[in-house]
Parts: C-alpha cells; sequence; structure tokens
C-alpha cells in the first residue's frame, strides 16, 4: 500500500496517530458524561482551519461534505490542521446529526494518507470513493464494529 511515496509504515503510523488522538478524546468526553453529563468539546478544536487554506485534494473533499452533508443539514464539515508523526497533516472531519461520519487525512501538499469510515471513536479505512458513496448510503463497512465503542449501551 503505496499512498503517494508514502510507506505503508508510514501511513500506519499516522493513521495510527489519529486513531490515538480519537480514542483520547472521546474517552474524555466519555468520562466527563458519566462524571456529570455534560461533554461538549470538539475535538481539534483550536487546530480548525478554513476550507480555502486547504491543497486541492483535501479542499475537493471539503467541498463534497460540505454538499452532501453540511447543506443537505444532516451534519457538519470542518477541517483541521494539527502535527501528527512531525508533519502537518490537514483532516476533514464530517460528524452526522448520529453518532458517526467520515474522515479524510491529507499532507501538506495534499496527498491523501487515507480515508475513514467512523462511528464515534471508531475509523474503517477504507478506498475515499467507495466510502464516499457511503454518504448516500449510509452503510458502514463490515469491519467497523460499532459494539465496540465506548458508548455501548448498556443492556
Amino acid at each position: 500500500m503505496n499512498l503517494n511515496n508514502y510507506s505503508e509504515s508510514r501511513v500506519n503510523k499516522i493513521r495510527g496517530a489519529i486513531e490515538a488522538q480519537l480514542l483520547d478524546y472521546w474517552q474524555q468526553l466519555y468520562n466527563e458524561y458519566i462524571e456529570d453529563g455534560d461533554a461538549d468539546a470538539e475535538i481539534w478544536e483550536e487546530r480548525e482551519i478554513e476550507a480555502e487554506q486547504l491543497a486541492d485534494k483535501p479542499q475537493t473533499a471539503y467541498q463534497f461534505y460540505r454538499e452532501t452533508v453540511e447543506m443537505e443539514d444532516w451534519g457538519s464539515v470542518r477541517a483541521y490542521r494539527t502535527e501528527l508523526e512531525g508533519e502537518a497533516i490537514d483532516i476533514i472531519y464530517v460528524v452526522t446529526d448520529g453518532d458517526d461520519g467520515w474522515l479524510e487525512a491529507y499532507d501538506a501538499q495534499g496527498n491523501l494518507i487515507g480515508a475513514a469510515r467512523r462511528y464515534i471513536e471508531l475509523l474503517a479505512w477504507g478506498n475515499v470513493e467507495d466510502l464516499r458513496g457511503q454518504v448516500k448510503t449510509l452503510e458502514f463497512p463490515a469491519e467497523l464494529d460499532k459494539n465496540a465503542t465506548l458508548w455501548q449501551e448498556e443492556e
């Protein structure tokens, strides 16, 4: 899996760093929710950037989700720039009105690092075209086990 001259190891490290930050964020929200019921922060909030600051490919991704999710009024899309594994990474982060969404990560030159379908803190990385197609179907990839979330319902 060589994405734009990145070794598989490098891609996996960057994706792993994203996964770790998501897990930390959602773990904190979960703990706050359990303690006092108030969980209202946004991930990477201090790192949000305007879409115009993105390279072409991430800007195209942002516009796709803006038109298909945000303008259709069933979710929102945000662009973030953060440092992961020693380099600037742009993240297109999509949140639906439910618990799911999408995430796409790009390097500073606009090269795709990975695209994922998201359920709360869980990510399933896959082909960007297939994942964008799930915007219409709202399906989840088979490898995304929604029961593995921190927020699983009590029985």
